[in-house]
């Protein structure tokens, strides 16, 4: 199993923040390795659905299906995807708690390898960028939070 968490304080409140973290066709600004939403059925809700495009390595692409199975608003959802590469399950998990005016954003991705034994090396040798992409999501939230959504 892989698993990478990125934090931020985004300088907005929580329902604000709830707002732009549901809001799947928006994803491609912020999430790192996200090219394009192809589809979506509009903010995120229980069972809702999103397509990505999402780069592999040089012209090579993942068309990714993504499903929010656990949505507590404002405070957490789940959005399981299918379609990356040697992965058997794929989770992205937000978070947010109220930071004074601010919000804590945490978002935490976990993967469960495909393919026995290459698949576990896979994921070994991409943790540490998925990690570094994964904090650079957080902070392109905050950056963009900070641009739109300063009360």
């Amino acid at each position: 199993m892989m698993e990478v968490t990125g934090y931020a304080v985004v300088p907005a409140p929580p329902d604000r923040v709830w707002e732009l973290v549901s809001d799947s066709s928006r994803y491609h600004e912020w999430v790192e390795g996200t090219d394009a939403v192809t589809r979506t059925d509009g903010p995120t809700r229980p069972g809702s659905t999103y397509d990505e495009v999402n780069p592999i390595l040089g012209p090579w692409k993942a068309k990714t299906h993504w499903t929010v199975t656990e949505y507590e608003a404002p405070r957490r959802q789940v959005h399981r995807g299918t379609g990356l590469p040697l992965t058997a399950e794929f989770d992205v998990i937000f978070e947010l708690t109220p930071e004074g005016d601010s919000t804590g954003f945490r978002q935490t991705l976990r993967g469960k390898p495909s393919m026995g034994p290459l698949g576990a090396l896979f994921a070994k040798l991409m943790e540490g960028q998925v990690g570094k992409d994964n904090q650079k999501s957080v902070e392109n939230l905050a950056a963009l939070a900070a641009r739109e959504l300063r009360s």
